[in-house]
């Protein structure tokens, strides 16, 4: 599996204060995690404010992007299908894909659907924080593709 990384993916990712925050899914990318294991990644783009206390040096959360991995090994892929099954409706559809048909059926279902993301923060390896989604709802009022 070849994993090409766009140029448009973004900068350093802001490690962002911990509430929730409306976002919009913009893109969807499939490769491998550290364990050479298949995943999804979904790039959140944040459309809301950060809504707590704010000192001098406060900067806007707008436009920050937050990344979300969900694992494609069999037993973990519930995770991905929830956040399926809760933007288009349906389960993930059973079969066997290729890489580029299940990354083109997920982008036509989930890009541009907009969700209210629970971030915090979590240590990953070496010691360094990331934000990290805890939980996400899709906004209602979203007409589903179909």
């Amino acid at each position: 599996m070849r994993i090409v990384v766009p140029e448009n993916l973004g900068g350093d990712l802001r490690l962002l204060p911990p509430d929730t925050y409306s976002s919009e899914i913009q893109d969807i990318f499939l490769g491998e995690s550290q364990a050479k294991q298949p995943k999804v990644t979904i790039k959140h783009v944040l459309t809301s404010e950060y809504g707590g206390p704010r000192d001098d040096d406060f900067q806007s959360c707008i436009g920050e992007v937050v990344l979300d991995s969900f694992s494609l090994q069999t037993q973990a892929m519930w995770r991905l299908n929830d956040l399926y099954k809760e933007a288009t409706g349906e389960k993930l559809p059973m079969g066997d894909f290729s890489k580029e048909e299940f990354e083109a059926m997920l982008k036509e279902k989930l890009v541009g659907t907009r969700w209210n993301i629970l971030v915090d923060t979590e240590e990953v390896p070496g010691g360094r924080e990331q934000t990290k989604i805890q939980q996400f709802s899709l906004i209602p009022n979203r007409k589903l593709k179909k």
